[in-house]
């Protein structure tokens, strides 16, 4: 059984069992660190699976903004550590892609700042990215269909089954984020 965690817009966790078994969503945007245990949690009741069960954790790996972003991935790392289970890592574009059925897609999601986090996709297969474009860029991509969406621990479950069973390497964990974080180390005081 597969143990899905994503925290790149909402913070969420699913079980999969081939098919996914239970879904826990909080939309809370800010909300990641307090949210995450208890959307564990309820994910595994919800499919009626201790973590004993659970023989594999998947994580959005981003791109996404740094503080929900790094929520999420240290509670599949310690989760994978501490049960010594396999982690597989997920760019999140990837996982929204990988549930459209559409042959050029431009998927997007909120990158903060007014930007957006970006890859482009041809009959399944990403050409592009991930990339940090301003709205006005998107015009540069005429040929493709624009997605603008949140991704969550469904869509990373399902993109981490598909790629495994076609042997896709999902062992690469680190975060993407694409641009420093908000917060900056302060200058300190002078002092004379």
């Amino acid at each position: 059984m597969l143990l899905s965690i994503d925290t790149t817009a909402g913070t969420s966790a699913a079980v999969f069992d081939k098919d996914c078994k239970s879904f826990v969503l909080f939309e809370d945007p800010f909300g990641h660190a307090e949210n995450i245990g208890l959307a564990i949690e309820q994910a595994l009741a919800a499919a009626d699976v201790t973590m004993q069960q659970i023989s594999a954790v998947a994580v959005a790996r981003g791109p996404a903004p740094y503080t929900g972003l790094r929520v999420g991935m240290a509670a599949a790392i310690a989760l994978s550590r501490a049960r010594a289970l396999p982690l597989h890592a997920v760019m999140t574009l990837d996982a929204i892609a990988h549930s459209l059925n559409l042959e050029a897609a431009l998927v997007t999601t909120d990158a903060k700042r007014r930007e957006l986090f970006a890859a482009t996709y041809r009959g399944g297969e990403k050409l592009a990215g991930p990339l940090l474009l301003t709205p006005s860029e998107i015009a540069n991509y005429p040929e493709f269909e624009l997605i603008q969406r949140s991704c969550d621990a469904r869509l990373v479950g399902e993109y981490a089954q598909a790629a495994l069973a076609n042997e896709v390497d999902l062992s690469d964990s680190s975060a993407l984020y694409l641009r420093s974080p908000d917060v900056t180390m302060s200058a300190g005081k002078k002092i004379s």
